[in-house]
C-alpha cells in the first residue's frame, strides 16, 4: 500500500508541516499532547488506515471481506458464566470502580490457545459539511495475536457510514437520504467497501507505534500495579526522548492497552486496572450502554492536556472485562462542542482460539484515495 500511504499522508498533512515553514511552538505542543493521548490499536498493524483517530479527519481507506474463518473459531472463552464474589462496581468513585473491576477480572480463567482473537467495531463521528447532521463512519477490525511468537495479524473492513442519531437520521432524510458524503476531501458511502486491508507479520507496512509493547514482553511484566508502572515507565523512557509528563502519559496509554485488547493474563489485566485507578481525576460515569446496547459501567480518564480528548472505559458489570472505549472532546472549537462524543470502540469478541488467521500475506495496494464526487459502490437497501 505504498502509493496509498503517500496519498493519505500528503492529503492529511496540515500546511504548517510543510518542510519550508516553521512550526509555532503552541501548535507543536498541542499536537504532541494530542498524539500522546490517542487510543490506539496494539501490535504491528499498518499505520495509515488506523481507525483510532480522535479529531475530525475522516477515516481513510476502510474495507475487508470474509468473516468465513471467524465463524469457525475454536474458542476458549475468557469469562466464566458465574464469576466469584467481588466488590460491587455499581457505586463509588472512579478509582473504586476500577478497583472493583480489577477484583472481578482477576478471577477470570486465563484461557489458552495458539492465538488471542479480538474483534472490535470502531465509529468516528463527523459533521457533514454544509448540512445539519452528523454521520458515524464505521469500521470493523480483527486481530490475531501470537504473543509467544511476537506476531500479529490484522484485518480491516469498511462497514459504511450512517446518520449518528435519530435526530441526524431525520435531518438526513430531509436532505434526500444521500448515500455518499464528502468529508474533508474523502468520500465515504452508506454501503461501505467491504475488505480494504489485511496485514500479516513481516509485511512491508508493519510498524510499531508509540506506546505499544513488544508482545514477547507481556509474560515478563509484573502484576503488582506499582511495579508495573515502574516497569512500563522504564520501557518507554528507553525508547522515547521526552519530558517526564509525556512519558507518564504513554505509560497510561499502554496500561489502557493492557486493560483492553492485549492478551493479558487476568492478573496482568487487573494490575493495569489498578494502575489506572491511581490516575488523578479518574471519575465514575455510572451505568452506561455500549454501542451494541450492552449494559456496563464506565469511568473517565481525564486528559492532562486541554486539546486532547477524554478517554472513557466501559466494563462488564459481572466479569470486569472491557466492553469498549469512547473519546470525548474536552473543549469546543473546529466544529466540535465540549463533551461531544468523537469516536468509540466496541469489543464484540475476545477469546483464545486454535484457528489460524485466514490470510498470511498483506493486502495488495488498493490504489489512490477516493475523490469528491465518487458514486457509492452499491445502492443501499432501505
Amino acid at each position: 500500500m505504498k502509493n496509498d500511504i503517500l496519498h493519505r499522508l500528503t492529503a492529511a498533512r496540515p500546511a504548517h508541516l510543510d518542510p519550508d515553514r516553521p512550526t509555532p511552538s503552541s501548535v507543536r505542543e498541542e499536537e504532541l499532547a494530542t498524539l500522546m493521548t490517542l487510543p490506539r490499536a496494539t501490535g504491528t498493524a499498518r499505520t495509515t488506515p488506523e481507525p483510532r483517530r480522535v479529531g475530525r479527519t475522516v477515516l481513510s481507506g476502510l474495507a475487508l471481506a470474509t468473516a468465513a474463518a471467524v465463524a469457525a473459531l475454536a474458542i476458549v472463552e475468557t469469562a466464566p458464566q458465574k464469576p466469584g464474589p467481588a466488590p460491587s462496581m455499581t457505586s463509588g468513585s472512579g478509582s473504586q470502580v476500577l478497583l472493583a473491576a480489577a477484583s472481578h477480572v482477576e478471577q477470570q480463567p486465563a484461557g489458552s490457545g495458539m492465538y488471542w482473537y479480538v474483534e472490535e467495531h470502531f465509529g468516528s463521528l463527523h459533521k457533514v459539511p454544509g448540512k445539519n447532521y452528523t454521520v458515524d463512519v464505521r469500521t470493523e477490525q480483527r486481530y490475531w495475536t501470537a504473543a509467544a511468537k511476537n506476531k500479529r495479524w490484522s484485518q480491516l473492513l469498511d462497514l459504511g457510514a450512517r446518520p449518528a442519531t435519530k435526530a441526524d437520521k431525520t435531518a438526513w432524510k430531509a436532505d434526500g437520504s444521500p448515500t455518499s458524503w464528502n468529508l474533508t476531501g474523502e468520500t465515504v458511502t452508506y454501503a461501505g467497501k467491504g475488505e480494504i486491508q489485511h496485514d500479516a507479520p513481516g509485511g512491508n507496512a508493519d510498524t510499531v507505534k508509540m506506546g505499544d509493547l513488544p508482545l514477547r514482553l507481556l509474560a515478563t511484566l509484573p502484576t503488582d500495579e506499582k511495579a508495573l508502572r515502574k516497569r512500563l515507565f522504564a520501557l518507554v523512557d528507553k525508547d522515547y526522548n521526552g519530558p517526564e509528563e509525556i512519558l507518564d502519559r504513554i505509560v497510561v496509554d499502554t496500561a489502557v492497552q493492557l486493560a483492553t485488547t492485549l492478551p493479558s493474563t487476568p492478573a496482568l489485566r487487573a494490575a493495569a486496572y489498578r494502575l489506572l485507578a491511581a490516575e488523578p481525576g479518574v471519575r465514575s460515569l455510572g451505568d452506561v450502554k455500549d454501542h451494541t446496547g450492552r449494559t456496563g459501567y464506565a469511568v473517565a480518564l481525564p486528559s492532562p492536556y486541554e486539546p486532547a480528548p477524554e478517554i472513557r472505559l466501559i466494563f462488564d458489570k459481572s466479569t470486569g472485562m472491557p466492553l469498549g472505549t469512547e473519546t470525548v472532546a474536552t473543549r469546543s472549537g473546529d466544529g466540535v462542542s465540549k463533551g461531544e462524543l468523537q469516536s468509540y470502540t466496541t469489543f464484540t469478541s475476545m477469546m483464545w482460539t486454535e484457528k489460524a488467521p485466514p490470510f498470511d500475506t498483506d493486502t495488495e495496494d488498493p490504489g489512490p484515495i477516493s475523490v469528491p464526487g465518487d458514486a457509492p459502490d452499491v445502492e443501499p437497501v432501505r
